[in-house]
């Protein structure tokens, strides 16, 4: 199966394969004309041949070594070239695939673990076809050129090496997939290893500060101690194919040597002959050790490419066969009795219940709530990240689920809590690498927002490079990249998950004023940790527990002393909900 799959990405590359195998078929060939020459140099000086015919064979001999030389280059450089562009396309599907995947997918799969599987498997796959490939094909080459030029001098020895050779490639056929299910446990172990590692990485600072580094290294042994079991069992594979192959080899080496022994005594063949079957047993074994060498290649590519099928088969809950448009202009939203619970808890986790409400087209809204009430969920149904489990959720009139998850996408928008920056310029952070979108619009959208003073006063403008993760910048100014981001692509309805209280006092004046013009004649859901956020919006809902216990406009609820809102501003405007609440 995984050898199908490997073979179906290799074959729109004909062009490619063509020039690949007659570079290799070149390269596999030469090995032999080298001793052949000598033996018709021993068999032409023992005639007493010429010196020019001499000096004629010994100068082909002088140019197939420069030839093996140049060919090995040959071979190396073809040989990369495929294997890169086929196993870039194959990581460019998977990394697309994964993308694609929904939230049930990347809640059980570790950055880390992903990153192994479609990178160090697909790496596998490569260094396959780069090694193993080049040299099972030139071995190819070399042993059935072999065995044809030995038939010619005697059929006998002949038809020794070829028996040889198919009890070898037999025996090695039949013990090869004994190993793939270790290598494939091996790299999912190495996964769950890199897992762990980017989880803790990610968390050093509090691991480092609140003495939880005691774990962190427990639980990392843990998974290096598994990934090490897997190696050793692997390993012992690898070792029992090695030496059946080389028993395989020594028992047939014997039989091929005795053989051109007695036919050496009985003078049915040359001196030459004599020194050619020798040289041909050595080059015999050559090609079968390198080949028992790649033997864990093998396994490591097929583990891979086992790993790599079974990620690419699976598939998205989210169901994207909607074909309905969504209307021009703002939208409508509208949420009927939507219910929704996490399945893969233990027992399933209820965390939206039975919610309704409608925001009109044009408005916004903003959602309050403590930490846990079901915020960050109603979200991510918003933006159809889940389905819910009951109920429906529209946008213009139309059920997210009648239309195709591109048109959804292109048509909202939203700045989550933890904006991601990339290690690269501020104008790639804003147009996410969308060579599309000209400086012009780029420097119009910032000075829409009134920020192109705060950008133009950087070291290098738009060109001024960010670290990794964006470090350089603070949280609130990364609010206004995203908050770019989002007017760049002019998206009809928003949603904000505000990470207010990470926005310094210096930022949060831009950050306020970007957010105004961004929903002006839009439609936007924003969820507010701040209270003074809401403020400004046209309507607001209180969540607790799942369901809506309050909805209104902002400013009725604000004159209503009785209101939850009215309540949560006794507290302070300026408080964060959750303190509010408490």
């Amino acid at each position: 199966m995984h050898w199908r799959a490997l073979f179906a990405l290799i074959l729109p590359h004909r062009g490619r394969v063509a020039a690949m195998s007659v570079v290799l078929a070149i390269a596999g060939a030469l090995p032999l004309l080298g001793p052949l020459l000598i033996a018709t140099f021993i068999d032409d000086a023992a005639s007493g041949a010429g010196e020019t015919r001499l000096l004629l064979v010994a100068s082909m001999y002088v140019a197939v070594g420069l030839g093996r030389q140049i060919m090995s280059v040959a071979v190396a450089w073809t040989a990369a070239d495929l294997a890169w562009r086929v196993t870039n396309e194959l990581r460019s599907k998977v990394t697309r695939h994964v993308l694609h995947l929904d939230l049930a997918f990347h809640r059980s799969s570790s950055p880390g673990e992903l990153v192994s599987r479609v990178d160090g498997d697909v790496t596998a796959v490569s260094e396959f076809i780069a090694h193993f490939v080049v040299k099972a094909a030139a071995a190819l080459v070399t042993l059935v050129g072999l065995v044809a030029i030995v038939f010619v001098r005697d059929w006998r020895i002949g038809l020794g090496i070829a028996a040889y050779l198919g009890i070898a490639v037999a025996t090695v056929y039949a013990v090869r997939d004994k190993a793939v299910d270790e290598a494939a446990s091996e790299q999912a172990a190495t996964g769950r290893m890199l897992g762990e590692i980017e989880e803790r990485l990610t968390g050093a600072d509090d691991l480092r500060t609140n003495g939880g580094g005691s774990h962190a290294v427990a639980t990392f042994q843990r998974a290096s101690a598994a990934v090490l079991r897997s190696a050793l069992r692997r390993e012992r594979q690898s070792v029992t194919l090695w030496i059946i192959s080389n028993a395989v080899f020594v028992f047939g080496g014997l039989i091929v040597l005795a053989l051109d022994a007695a036919l050496l005594r009985q003078g049915t063949i040359t001196l030459g002959t004599a020194y050619l079957l020798f040289q041909y047993t050595q080059i015999l074994r050559e090609p079968l050790d390198e080949l028992a060498d790649e033997t864990e290649r093998v396994q490591r590519a097929a583990g891979g490419m086992t790993r790599t099928l079974d990620l690419l088969g699976e598939s998205p809950t989210l169901a994207d066969d909607g074909t309905e448009p969504l209307p021009a202009g703002a939208l409508d939203l509208r949420l009927e009795h939507v219910t929704f619970e996490y399945a893969d808890e233990e027992p399933p986790l209820r965390v939206i219940d039975d919610t309704s409400f409608t925001l009109g087209a044009g408005r916004s809204l903003g959602v309050l709530g403590r930490t846990g009430s079901g915020k960050t969920t109603l979200a991510r149904i918003l933006l159809r990240l889940v389905d819910p489990t009951a109920g429906s959720v529209s946008l213009g009139a139309v059920d997210l689920r009648d239309t195709s998850l591109e048109e959804l996408r292109a048509r909202t928008g939203v700045v989550s809590q933890d904006v991601h920056l990339f290690a690269a310029s501020i104008r790639d952070n804003l147009t996410l690498f969308d060579h599309s979108i000209t400086d012009d619009q780029v420097r119009a959208a910032l000075e829409a927002l009134d920020l192109l003073d705060w950008v133009d006063a950087m070291t290098e403008g738009l060109d001024t490079r960010l670290g990794p993760g964006g470090s350089g910048l603070s949280g609130g100014e990364g609010q206004l990249i995203a908050l770019t981001r989002l007017f760049l692509r002019t998206p009809d309805f928003v949603l904000l998950d505000e990470a207010s209280s990470r926005i310094d006092p210096d930022t949060e004046e831009r950050v306020t004023h970007a957010i105004d013009l961004l929903l002006e004649g839009r439609t936007a859901v924003v969820i507010a940790h701040r209270l003074s956020t809401v403020a400004r919006l046209d309507e607001i809902i209180v969540i607790d527990n799942g369901r809506i216990v309050e909805h209104g406009l902002t400013e009725e609820l604000r004159a209503d002393a009785e209101s939850r809102y009215a309540g949560l501003l006794a507290a302070g405007s300026a408080a964060l909900v959750d303190e509010a609440s408490s």
